[in-house]
């Protein structure tokens, strides 16, 4: 079969901001301890973080985590997480029902940034908290020194300031799952109020507002829109989440109910979002016209991700015990993929994406407690964005065959997404059918006569990297010849992943 893609270089979308390949750890399952922190492993550095797992996160590029959550942050108490760790006290965590130890804490977290080369997006508690814990937690990472919470870090042992710059103001807290829930009118004037308070300790910093937790609920999009006119001059983004998963069940952290969806049917669910997205980026404008603001809204995509069910079973009021630690299919990487285009698609107004999580909890990579860490294969796939996807998005029209299924109609075959970085072009292609295609790119670049192609692919859409076999999916790289100076043919494999790049003249 055959695809048609027109692009120009004078038709462009946005210039991608680096801060869309972030990702997210929270105090989650095994995210953290037995994830990033093990220190009786044998791989583990002075600090008790597993130099494993660091070595995997730095050849992610990746430029800014959030943290501590999630639905963890809507009951922490920060000042337990600082001073010495023998004197924190174990508290319970009744988001995800475990025992927090507070090993790792905020000094812990900015010292494994730093081995990992990103920066902070912190998380304050406008759940359980307030204004107050908000502006004090500010002040203890960012202010100089001279006031009680500045010389307090001082003494812990961090005479420079940790000087975190984005500022998530709670999390979900629309959701009636999140401890601490409120109406979209108590949450804007709250978070309204933080926002301005904070930016009175820290000018420099930025902040988002919490918009919908999903599209799922019924209070979706008005939420966004009432949180959004109580806060709009005081904060700088709006938060997007969700989570695709096979089902469409409304909880997915219990087993599925619903009949699983065929792979058509799956992998066309990202379509939704593109249309989350044009639909907050319309309740945006929306609002800013409303107040006759002079000021647009930028969105937060901070937390996305495919979801699959867990392969353990979690235990109650244990440290440690998993969430939804799982492995991802091809399947599942061929629709993560597909994610990821959306937002880059969407790059003039979605500054900001944090995937979720990175460690062990619906994760990027894997840990064996006593053994190796290893790669889920929706890591290549942010990797290969995280490297090559940067520049300008461009304007592109994709001429192929589209299949209709019963929940998302007109599908396209070829999912793509083109950047150009100014020296080399990028193309990115997802094939979500069992047929070969030939896509030919009409074009207008000056281009060199010799290109590679990554592609990611599997015989079975089913299999997965596994502790026994974790390279059993992972990209192969090809280099070709260009024959014509306006016209570009590449051909992909039924269900992969691809990345094609070409220098330019």
């Amino acid at each position: 079969m055959e695809a048609t893609m027109l692009i120009s270089s004078v038709k462009r979308v946005g210039k991608v901001d680096p801060r869309l390949y972030s990702s997210f750890i929270e105090h989650m399952g095994r995210a953290v301890y037995e994830g990033i922190y093990q220190p009786d492993h044998p791989s583990a550095n002075e600090s008790g973080f597993r130099q494993d797992v660091i070595h995997l996160v730095k050849e992610l590029n990746i430029p800014m985590i959030r943290y501590p959550g999630g639905n963890f942050v809507s009951g922490f108490r920060w000042e337990d997480s600082i001073g010495p760790i023998a004197s924190r006290p174990k508290r319970l965590d009744l988001a995800w029902r475990t025992i927090e130890t507070n090993e790792v804490g905020i000094h812990e977290f900015y010292n494994w940034c730093q081995h990992v080369g990103a920066e902070i997006n912190m998380a304050v508690n406008l759940g359980t908290r307030g204004v107050d814990a908000a502006r004090n937690l500010v002040e203890y990472c960012n202010f100089p020194k001279g006031t009680f919470w500045s010389d307090l870090r001082i003494k812990n042992g961090q005479k420079k300031p940790f000087g975190v710059k984005l500022w998530c103001l709670g999390n979900e807290l629309d959701g009636p799952w999140q401890v601490g829930a409120k109406s979209a009118y108590e949450y804007g004037r709250l978070a309204n109020e933080a926002s301005k308070v904070m930016k009175l300790v820290d000018d420099s910093i930025k902040t988002i507002l919490v918009g919908s937790s999903t599209p799922r609920l019924p209070s979706y999009p008005e939420w966004d829109r009432i949180a959004l006119e109580e806060a709009y001059e005081n904060v700088d983004y709006l938060a997007l989440h969700n989570y695709i998963d096979k089902y469409d069940e409304e909880d997915l952290t219990k087993p599925p109910k619903n009949e699983r969806d065929d792979t058509a049917t799956y992998l066309a669910k990202a379509y939704r979002f593109d249309r989350q997205i044009e639909e907050i980026v319309a309740t945006c404008d929306y609002v800013k016209g409303y107040l006759r603001s002079e000021k647009t809204m930028y969105l937060a995509f901070d937390e996305w991700n495919v979801h699959a069910q867990p392969e353990k079973r979690h235990r109650d009021f244990e440290i440690g015990s998993p969430i939804d630690w799982c492995y991802f299919t091809m399947e599942d990487t061929l629709l993560f993929g597909s994610l990821g285009l959306a937002i880059l698609r969407h790059a003039d107004r979605v500054k900001i994406s944090c995937q979720s999580l990175l460690v062990n909890t619906i994760p990027l990579i894997l840990t064996d407690a006593k053994g190796q860490a290893w790669k889920n294969p929706t890591y290549y796939v942010m990797q290969h964005l995280s490297k090559y996807a940067k520049g300008q998005v461009l304007e592109q029209q994709i001429i192929c065959p589209v299949y209709d299924c019963e929940k998302i109609k007109k599908v396209p075959y070829v999912d793509s997404v083109v950047v150009d970085n100014g020296n080399q072009l990028t193309i990115f292609l997802i094939n979500r059918t069992n047929e070969q295609q030939n896509v030919m790119i009409e074009h207008n670049f000056n281009l060199l006569d010799q290109g590679e192609h990554y592609a990611l692919t599997s015989s079975d859409l089913l299999d997965k990297n596994t502790r026994e076999e974790p390279e059993k999916i992972k990209p192969e790289i090809n280099y070709f010849s260009i024959e014509k100076h306006d016209e570009l043919n590449v051909g992909i494999e039924k269900y992969s992943w691809n990345v094609i790049r070409i220098k330019k003249m």
